[in-house]
């Protein structure tokens, strides 16, 4: 009899999730219908050609189709592993994604408080314009103007180092120089843009909060440090996991790098996402192609989810 009882408390209770779930379904038709538009766009332009994957694992050919190519198993993973210009791409992909989190990821936080602590209004507004304005600005016409400014023979920065008594340099002809013109020119070009969150998450401080730490006699770095920081914290928690895991694309560098490179620079400048164009799309080998854009896939998912759980145990805060 009990377990009559039970098992009719359950129905009960199943059929009364089930009609509210539905009734708050119903209710609230008018915001799902838009979503339907993100979810149709997501299903058919990011999980749909998601097969393609199977390239990974065939010697691909585009004449006889995913089903009709030849299956070599792990064949492309063990050939881009043995390939020494891979390892070169893997080399400069980790060092300009550390170098951007080391300057990339820290100069917008420091460039907001800055902004923050502006006591003039209107010069805050035109500091802020100025600064976001060359995010706008295509990296094509940024490497124009550096190619320009820094040109061995007729660029601005060569005629100064000459008129100083200085030889002049090649700087888009040796690779020695790339990663710096590169990490400069992503800060000059993104920092106002980036340091908007930061920006945002600051208005949402408490200002009582600033007037008891000033009454009690804390100075400006320690109401930085104890009040601006911590109000921040999650927007800087969030960003640093997304840029953590975008670590074996170098952030999105494939545009800004395909715009400043040259052949003479590509022992520097060639990161992942620029070998893997080259060998699959100039070379047609697709399936070597698509086994390391799935590594590349796998690794970010790998460090997301690592950074994901570092940042809730130290900080407290995360992404899901």
């Amino acid at each position: 009899m009990a377990s009559i009882n039970t098992l009719t408390s359950m129905t009960v209770y199943a059929n009364t999730h089930k009609n509210s779930f539905w009734h708050r379904l119903w209710k609230q038709k008018v915001l799902y219908m838009f979503l339907l538009p993100a979810v149709a766009f997501t299903l058919v332009f990011n999980y749909r050609p998601m097969y393609g994957i199977v390239m990974a694992f065939q010697k691909y050919d585009i004449l006889k189709g995913i089903w009709g190519s030849e299956f070599t198993g792990l064949a492309n993973f063990k050939e881009f592993l043995a390939n020494p210009d891979f390892y070169n791409a893997l080399r400069n992909t980790a060092a300009l994604s550390i170098l951007n989190l080391a300057i990339g990821f820290s100069l917008p936080i420091i460039f907001a408080i800055l902004i923050n602590e502006f006591s003039w209004n209107k010069y805050r507004k035109i500091v802020q314009s100025v600064t976001y304005l060359p995010h706008f600005v295509s990296w094509v016409i940024v490497a124009g103007l550096l190619y320009r400014m820094l040109d061995q023979d007729s660029g601005i920065v060569n005629i100064f180092l000459q008129a100083i008594g200085s030889e002049s340099i090649g700087f888009f002809r040796e690779p020695k120089y790339f990663w710096g013109i590169f990490i400069t020119a992503g800060v000059w070009k993104e920092l106002g843009w980036n340091s908007i969150l930061y920006l945002s998450a600051m208005t949402s401080i408490n200002p009582e909060l600033y007037e008891a730490a000033t009454t009690d006699g804390a100075g400006r770095l320690r109401r930085i440090w104890h009040i601006t920081l911590p109000g921040i914290l999650p927007t800087i928690t969030m960003l640093l996991i997304l840029t953590i895991s975008s670590f074996f694309t170098s952030g999105g560098a494939f545009e800004p790098i395909m715009a400043l490179r040259n052949p003479m620079v590509a022992q520097t400048s060639d990161i992942i996402d620029v070998y893997t164009y080259f060998r699959g799309i100039r070379m047609g080998d697709y399936g070597y192609a698509t086994a390391i854009g799935l590594t590349q896939a796998v690794m970010s998912i790998l460090l997301l989810f690592t950074a994901n759980k570092g940042m809730k145990k130290f900080t407290g805060y995360s992404l899901f």
